[in-house]
């Protein structure tokens, strides 16, 4: 079984100091997935300075040098990969920035590309801002060629663009479910990739304020018994000290089963 760890949210406004807060014991033995933001715009959240709350500037990736350096040093060093994070996570009156604005497409572009030239990578997985993703966003990324690594994906048909193997893929996530007991409102990580023509995806499992590491243990579990592959995706800016020993429990807990291996997350989609 595989696990791997995605992290939401580094942008311009991150400290590298606060990363290595929460990853400096993980990431020697887990590789993390950074989910980066190319070109953040200030909102309110805890993760960014209260003072750019209401600024609507770009602030590209690379005005915060110390950061790039720490970031590169980390790809070099195979603690950490990539992931597209939107392009300035920006939100709209009528819904996120991969559900509302209007040109998907050229923000995918414009940050992958700025991306893996100041970071020296090479990006294949996208998260969604928010986690939301309408049927023309989720076009976008699969237009790109970007696999998707997401929390609360939505597997009805009419939610996403039509194509060959959509209805297989939604056949397969119904078996899950009437295997595991679930209904349609009982929520659902389904723990293999979904594959389709231009994109592949995999679901994770949040680690918020509130969740315990009894319930990771048994999602763990059900995976495993099914021989699936887990990811686990939190922010580093809502991890403190109660949710860390949360992380650290659960990571524990993982790395004593002898079928485990921690990889980096695109190798979820091999």
């Amino acid at each position: 079984m595989r696990i791997a760890i995605r992290d939401d949210d580094t942008s311009y406004f991150t400290a590298p100091e606060a990363l290595e807060r929460v990853y400096g014991d993980v990431w020697d033995r887990a590789p993390v997935c950074l989910a980066v933001v190319p070109f953040a715009i200030g909102y309110e959240q805890p993760g960014i300075p209260r003072e750019h709350w209401s600024a609507s500037d770009e602030m590209p990736l690379d005005r915060n040098q110390p950061l790039v350096a720490f970031l590169r040093g980390l790809i070099a060093a195979r603690k950490a990969t990539i992931a597209l994070h939107g392009c300035t996570h920006q939100d709209f009156p009528d819904g996120y920035e991969f559900q509302a604005a209007p040109d998907l497409g050229e923000r995918i572009a414009r940050g992958r590309t700025y991306l893996e030239s100041v970071l020296g990578c090479r990006i294949s997985l996208f998260v969604p801002p928010h986690n939301a993703l309408s049927k023309r966003g989720l076009q976008a990324v699969a237009d790109a060629g970007l696999n998707v690594l997401g929390s609360f994906l939505s597997f009805r048909p009419s939610m996403r663009p039509w194509e060959r193997r959509t209805a297989a893929n939604w056949w397969a996530v119904r078996r899950f479910r009437r295997a595991t007991g679930r209904t349609r409102r009982d929520p659902l990580v389904y723990p293999f990739p979904l594959r389709y023509g231009r994109h592949a995806e995999f679901g994770c499992h949040s680690l918020v304020p509130g969740t315990t590491a009894e319930a990771l243990r048994d999602r763990f579990d059900e995976a495993a018994r099914l021989g699936g592959d887990f990811c686990l995706a939190t922010h580093y800016w809502e991890v403190d000290a109660e949710l860390k020993s949360v992380m650290n429990a659960f990571l524990a807990f993982a790395a004593s089963r002898p079928d485990v291996r921690f990889v980096a997350a695109e190798q979820l989609f091999t």
